[in-house]
């Protein structure tokens, strides 16, 4: 990857905007099923109800059953060897499928046993479940894809950092992220209710829990990239952004055509801003600061993951992207080309009858610098734990991606915007800002085949990683170090 940076320059301004009309044009989940659907791999199509009243997922973590009654559906993959289990409640189970076979009731008809190993997809119709429900205050996330509610019934945590050995009770910790396990443990970053950060080892790598089916568990705190404390009070749906500022009516979240949530985006109104080097001791590309006026656009909260990009490969037959080994589910999406991310966009763009592209060069400084003038959207020095770069202080900088939303969001709500992976925008490249469009919009050039990237990354240190920072990259290549987010587009263009 080669460096350049043409300049940039912001200026403060405007926050987040409620703009709901516009905000919910093409929005539209799929029908409830009146009965069960089963999809056979064959392509046939069964409709009835499934008589099991559990279903039965053996995972990483451990054995799961879980209430079909409770059941939204059941993906199956690599020739009904793996599956995927999501809730009414939005959770995910990921493994096997226990149960080898099931049985449909039919209307008028005999009673049909299917394999699951034929299965394709298991919908199940709303029905009503009197299964007791446990406690479910916390929030568990693993790195093969699982994301539940349920509790935390460890109550003692040892951590040795560089303070010493420190007992930490359950009660006071807020998040639990992991990295890596090596000989003298399992390396952690904890965040504690009193707003404290602690980067240690954890010697015993063994965690108990109780999800809100009463199913008990005992594993390997390894294999969870996080855990989170008592941040479900209603009880309702698992959330993976547990320190969102921005108000629910500043966002918005697209259906699928088969009703599975889009990428989560935030409202922004635009407005007049400088962009570039406001310090002047940026680089060349990053000078004269130029003055744009934005229209308002909504942008992806989260770079797009792998979880969201592998649903777009398995659609479309596209190959799924190398993940260097460091796992996929709510890591960044990497080794994808500016034509992969195009593509990804406008999949998601037929899905669901709104426009997604790439954010313009400008348009991706303008929500990075979340009104700020400094160097980082939190000042004007790196410090420590505000971004996954190398010299960042980060449980994973200089070594790999973060899983996103794993830092602070800036003022706008948005995540990684600084750090982790570099991100591509729609912009030719050029190194004079002069050359860009006044209005905000990408700059193209016939025969393009150079293409800014913006934000800096996990290997890059923290120069590089400040929000008026430009490099670029062939518009061919793909890197480990290098994913996108999405802009929805509000307006007509």
């Amino acid at each position: 990857m080669f460096i350049v940076r043409p300049f940039i320059r912001r200026h403060s301004m405007l926050a987040p905007l409620c703009l709901c009309a516009l905000a919910m044009a093409g929005t539209g989940a799929a029908a409830e099923p009146q009965s069960d659907l089963i999809t056979m791999r064959n392509g046939d199509i069964h409709n009835g109800r499934v008589a099991e009243r559990l279903f039965r997922m053996e995972t990483l973590l451990g054995s799961f059953s879980v209430p079909a009654a409770l059941t939204r559906k059941v993906e199956f993959s690599g020739g009904g060897r793996q599956a995927r289990l999501t809730t009414r409640f939005g959770e995910r189970f990921v493994g096997s499928f226990a149960d080898q076979q099931l049985t449909v009731t039919r209307v008028l008809d005999t009673l049909l046993p299917v394999q699951s190993s034929e299965i394709a997809e298991i919908v199940i119709a709303s029905r009503r479940s009197r299964q007791p429900r446990q406690p479910t205050p916390d929030t568990f996330e693993s790195y093969a894809g699982d994301l539940f509610s349920g509790r935390v019934a460890t109550t003692d945590f040892f951590l040795r950092h560089a303070g010493g050995v420190r007992l930490i009770k359950r009660a006071e910790i807020h998040l639990l992220d992991t990295n890596l396990s090596d000989a003298d443990g399992l390396r952690v970053r904890l965040l504690l209710n009193d707003g404290s950060e602690l980067q240690g080892v954890m010697p015993s790598h063994r965690i108990s829990l109780i999800d809100r089916y009463g199913n008990r568990s005992e594993a390997d705190i390894a294999l969870f990239s996080r855990i989170a404390f008592n941040v479900n009070f209603d009880a309702r749906a698992p959330s993976e952004n547990y320190r969102m500022r921005v108000a629910a009516s500043d966002r918005l979240q697209e259906r699928l055509r088969d009703g599975s949530p889009g990428p989560e985006m935030v409202v922004l109104r635009g407005g007049a801003f400088e962009r570039g080097d406001l310090q002047g001791d940026g680089d060349s590309d990053e000078r004269n600061p130029q003055r744009i006026a934005l229209k308002p656009f909504a942008i992806g909260i989260y770079e797009i993951t792998f979880d969201e990009y592998d649903r777009f490969c398995r659609a479309t037959g596209q190959e799924l992207p190398d993940d260097g080994g460091w796992g996929r589910g709510r890591r960044p999406v990497i080794n994808v080309s500016w034509d992969h991310a195009v593509a990804y966009s406008d999949w998601l763009s037929a899905q669901t009858g709104a426009r997604y592209r790439l954010a313009s060069d400008a348009e991706w400084e303008f929500a990075a610098r979340a009104g700020s003038t400094s160097r980082f959207w939190w000042g004007d020095e790196p410090g420590s734990g505000n971004a996954n770069c190398d010299g960042c202080g980060s449980l994973w900088g200089g070594e790999k991606s973060s899983p996103v939303g794993r830092f602070r969001a800036n003022a706008y709500g948005l995540h990684d915007t600084a750090g982790n992976v570099f991100e591509w925008v729609g912009d030719c490249w050029s190194d004079r800002f002069d050359a860009a469009p006044d209005d905000g919009s990408a700059l193209l050039k016939p025969g393009c085949g150079v293409r800014v990237i913006r934000g800096g990354a996990w290997s890059f240190p923290p120069k590089e990683v400040r929000s008026a920072n430009r490099w670029r990259d062939f518009q061919a290549r793909r890197s480990d170090d290098t994913g996108f987010r999405l802009v929805r587009v509000l307006n007509a263009e």
